[in-house]
């Protein structure tokens, strides 16, 4: 096992252990899953498997670069200071901002005066 498959086991693990104990499980409602075994976004590992296939792009005469590359953000990962996803939950949150910022037509004496 290379050393950048074994970082890619070891992110992919982290994901689901941190998102079967931290309850970063939810439904649609934003609520607690109720599942029996709550697995995470798809997102979540989608993200892994884009960085550590960009990573195992690289030549063979840089094969230790991906690798240390690949352990760096299990490091990451494992101090909080990467979170697989968050851009995928950052645009979540602009689109619920948007839809809070719509407008909506007058009511009451607003809209009788004219």
């Amino acid at each position: 096992m290379t050393g950048l498959f074994g970082a890619f086991l070891f992110e992919t693990a982290l994901i689901t252990y941190r998102a079967v104990t931290q309850g970063q499980v939810v439904t649609k409602k934003g609520q607690q899953s109720t599942a029996p075994l709550p697995a995470p976004l798809p997102s979540l590992y989608m993200s892994a498997i884009l960085i550590y296939g960009v990573l195992g792009l690289a030549p063979q005469s840089v094969a230790p670069l991906p690798a240390l590359i690949g352990w760096g953000f299990v490091v990451a990962t494992f101090l909080d200071i990467y979170t697989p996803g968050s851009a995928n939950a950052a645009a979540a949150s602009n689109a619920s901002l948007a839809q809070g910022l719509t407008t909506s037509p007058p009511t009451g004496a607003a809209a009788t005066k004219k």
